[in-house]
């Protein structure tokens, strides 16, 4: 974890730490400290404050990313990294993704399950219990291709 707030905070030398404290833990509670999901949150926070900027002919030195800011984000996030979900998506199998869809669905999982959980846990997509996802940003784009079937 402390190498993902050093990620977030100083992606390269003599950045200035453009984050509120609660942006980082939001950052790191919806990429579960995954680099590639890490970098593209970031990427986007920072793209949302230099519109600001812009459109609000903001100083730069005080444009200060905030949780909301992150959350803002979310939606550009899955579709920028749509081939990176897509891709763990089309990695399942369809017991993985009947089982995700029975989560995302409200359903516990059974002792029938447990195979699939223990696999699904290895791939880290479902926390050990099996009832929640270890990456939100994954429970999100999930919900999102669910939406549309």
């Amino acid at each position: 974890m402390p190498e993902a707030r050093d990620l977030i905070q100083q992606p390269v030398e003599n950045f200035s730490n453009i984050y509120e404290p609660n942006a980082v833990d939001a950052i790191i509670q919806l990429t579960r400290c995954q680099p590639y999901l890490v970098q593209l949150v970031c990427y986007e926070v920072v793209e949302l404050l230099n519109r600001d900027i812009r459109r609000n002919r903001r100083q730069a030195d005080t444009a200060i990313a905030t949780a909301q800011d992150v959350k803002e984000v979310i939606p550009v996030v899955l579709e920028r990294g749509d081939q990176y979900f897509r891709e763990l998506w089309k990695s399942l199998t369809d017991s993985d993704r009947s089982l995700l869809r029975r989560i995302i669905y409200g359903e516990t999982p059974t002792q029938q399950d447990k195979g699939v959980v223990r696999k699904l846990t290895r791939k880290e997509v479902l926390t050990q219990e099996g009832n929640a996802f270890q990456v939100p940003l994954v429970q999100k784009y999930i919900e999102q291709l669910l939406e549309e079937e």
